[in-house]
This record gives structure tokens, sequence and C-alpha cells, in this order.
């Protein structure tokens, strides 16, 4: 398998959405399945790279700045990285010619062109090359993989926060090329309609629930459920997020350090990075370094006192991502974020306190914390706030969405004046490599 990876990704990074040289290069090499991908091993290897490219020791902006970013977006780190580039997501300064933001949008798009580069060929080759329900499976699975750097690439550089603006993602669903690459940004609306339709197709297609670095129907399940909650449908996001509960397929763990001491042998994780000896590449095997510091403002003191806090951080060492023994890994999903999107649409639903109350306290009581108290609608948001950022905290930009959804970041920090500043700009090398796109397409306020 090793060495089947390294030249097929090759290829395929080469026709990527490298953004800044793609119109002045030559036609790239006939991608077809007669030259690249000729059996089930192949399209297996294809598939491998896709996650290849996310945990790619040489460009960590998916994984590691998954973490960093928006923790120093929302101030939940005092420092994320080397240079002036990092610092301006601390002060939520980010301007478009900055190469971090530029790495950081690039690199979704790989993983992006890498998904619909394993859907295109592997949708091509015969049936009767492969096993089973494997073809199904690897398809859904890249269709998975799709919808989620899609859905990143909303949450940063689009207004997903109003279904009614244009600002939305520039939508791929073919392989990138001199012909494809030029393309316009499409609306909020129709980049939530593509991810949950490529998400549809994965709970259909993708294999079931083995391993949680894989993605699963449950993942896809659990990514559905927060799509939808970030779209404003409440009651498809507590329905769905019920779904992955209900499903015993994943299970809390009885505290909260034994999920991540677990690892890979978590019953709760969902989706995490996963290295290991038999990665694709010597440097993809390695273990990640980590350059994230504590922030040192409402981040400690909404801490203080939380069982949590010594098994997430120790000083200004964040611990609950540096586990050695599974390569220091990024959590993307686990089963304590469906408890909380439950109670999270319920309550922005005026649901009953009970019912809203159920999912919280599981969470709640698991971390040894008493039952909730709330009395009222309002006091019961902020204690799923709270929830989110003891309990999810650098897990996937989990408590800068959360603050934004709660209306809870200017109040946190000053810095952020207006809601311009909830997303990114797009990139420089976007907005005049792309002749689809020019400066009036760039976010509102950049």
């Amino acid at each position: 398998m090793k060495k089947i990876i390294i030249p097929i990704l090759s290829i395929f990074l080469m026709a990527s959405c490298e953004l800044t040289d793609v119109l002045d290069q030559d036609p790239p090499n006939n991608l077809v399945p007669e030259n690249v991908v000729k059996n089930e091993n192949d399209a297996k290897a294809l598939l491998n790279g896709v996650y290849s490219t996310i945990i790619s020791f040489s460009s960590a902006h998916y994984y590691m700045y998954s973490e960093l970013v928006p923790a120093g977006l929302s101030g939940s780190m005092s420092y994320i990285g080397f240079g002036d580039g990092n610092s301006a997501f601390v002060t939520n300064s980010v301007l478009f010619d900055n190469s971090e933001l530029k790495s950081f949008w690039q690199i979704k798009y790989k993983v992006l062109d890498a998904a619909n580069n394993t859907i295109a060929l592997v949708e091509e080759l015969p049936d009767e090359e492969f096993s089973g329900n494997t073809k199904s499976e690897i398809i859904g699975e890249a269709h998975f993989l799709r919808a989620m750097s899609s859905f990143d690439l909303l949450r940063y550089f689009g207004e997903f926060y109003d279904l009614d603006s244009e600002y939305g993602i520039i939508i791929r669903t073919e392989p990138v090329n001199f012909v494809t690459r030029n393309k316009a940004r499409s609306s909020v609306a129709a980049t939530y309609e593509q991810i949950l339709s490529d998400l549809d197709y994965a709970i259909a297609n993708a294999p079931d629930f083995s391993v949680n670095h894989r993605a699963s129907k449950t993942a896809a399940k659990a990514l559905k459920a927060r799509v939808l909650l970030f779209m404003g449908n409440y009651s498809g996001a507590a329905s769905m997020a019920n779904e992955v509960i209900e499903s015993q397929v994943r299970q809390l763990e009885p505290d909260f350090p034994t999920v991540f001491n677990n690892g890979l042998n978590s019953s709760e994780i969902i989706l995490l990075t996963h290295r290991s000896p038999d990665s694709d590449t010597e440097d993809n095997n390695r273990k990640r370094f980590y350059s994230g510091k504590t922030g040192n403002s409402w981040y400690p003191e909404m801490m203080e006192g939380d069982p949590r806090q010594e098994f997430t951080y120790e000083g200004l060492k964040i611990l609950k991502v540096n586990n050695e023994e599974t390569f220091r890994p990024t959590y993307f999903l686990r089963l304590a974020q469906m408890y909380l999107i439950k109670a999270e649409a319920l309550a922005f639903e005026n649901a009953a306190l009970e019912d809203i109350q159920e999912p919280l306290n599981a969470i709640r009581l698991r971390a040894g914390l008493a039952p909730s108290e709330a009395t009222t609608i309002e006091a019961v948001k902020e204690e799923i706030f709270q929830e989110y950022v003891k309990e999810l905290a650098f897990e996937n930009g989990t408590e800068w969405f959360a603050a934004i959804r709660f209306n809870k970041i200017m109040e946190l920090k000053p810095e952020v004046t207006n809601k311009n500043q909830f997303i990114l700009p797009i990139p420089e090398d976007e907005i005049f490599g792309n002749s689809e796109l020019n400066l009036s397409d760039q976010n509102p306020g950049y």
C-alpha cells in the first residue's frame, strides 16, 4: 500500500488547485482510470491519499490549524505559532495577503480536490473490479471528505450564519484542471445544499463505523447534525444528533480523561486524525509538533474550578491534544458534541427545560458537575455555551463557533467589534488568480 499511494497522490496534487499558477501550467496529464487507477487496491490507495493530504506533516494547515486558527480567533489561545502572520489571527486583524491565510485556504481545497479525483476516477472503474460494496463505500467516504472540507471552507470563509447571503464558497465537485480552475463563488444556501447532498450520499453509501480515524455513516450523520445546527435548522439538528446518540454505535466514556487516554480505542470519538508507522510517508507518521499556548483572558477564568481543567491544559500547555501514543491527534467529531448539539437545538427551539437539560446533564454529570439548575431558557443557553467551551475547547473550532452562535464573542473578546470578523478574507492569490473573481467578491469589511 505504501508504494501505491505516493505516486498516485503526487499526480493529483500536480493537478490540484494551487491557486496561483494553475493557469500558466500546461494541461495536466489525462487522468483516466486506464492510466492511473485500475483496480480495487488502486482505488483504496487513492482514497488514502485524501487522508494523507489532511495529515501531511509538511503542511499542518488542515489538522493543526483546525485547532490553532479558531483558538486564536476566540482567545482560548494567546499564541498559536511563529511570526506576525499567526499573530494576526490572535488579534482578529487578518489581511487578505496573509501567507498563513493562503495556506489555510489552499489545504482545504487540496483535500476537496483529492476527494473529487477519488470520486471521479473510482466511479469510472467497472463494478467487477471490486469486492462486495467496496466501490460504493470508497465513493461514499470521499463524499464525506468533500463535505467536511467544503463545510470547513464555508465556516471560515463564507457567511455561514446567513442563509440569504451571496458570500458562500467556490463549490467544486469535479477535479481542478486548466479548464475547470476558474469558477465564481456560490451563495451560502447553495453551499449548504451541496454539503448536505454529499453527507446524504455518505450516510447511504459510506462504510459502517469500524475505526475512529476513518469516515463512516456515523461520522456523516454527526457532521450533518453540526451542519444543520449552523444553518439554524434546529429540529433537524436535534433529530440527527439524537439519531447518533441512540444508535449506540458510539458511547460516552465514563469520565473525561479516558476519552483522550483511550485514543484509538475510545468508545466516544467518532473521527480523529491518525498516524502510525504504516502511514504512507515517513513525514506523515511523525508525531506532530504543537505550538499553541492557552489563552490568558476569559478562557482560564471560565475554566477555573471545573474538573476538566487539569486534563485540558497545564499552564500554557494544551494537554488534550498531546497524546503521544496516538501521534497527537486532531479531534474532529465525538459523541459529547452530539449531546450538546441536541441541547442547543432544543434550547433555540424553546423546548421544555427538562428536555433541554437531559442531554446537557449527560455531559455535566460525566464531568463531575451538578445537574443544570437553570430555570429559564436564557440561563440554560448560558450553561450549554459554557459546556461547549469546557468540554470541547481546542477541538475543531468548537469554542469559536459556539461564541458566535450564542452571540458571546464580542463580549468575550474586545478585538471582535463587528460580524465581518466572524469570517476570514478570501486570500489575495485566489482573488487575482481566478478570472471569475474580482475585488467585489471579497468578503465584507476586507
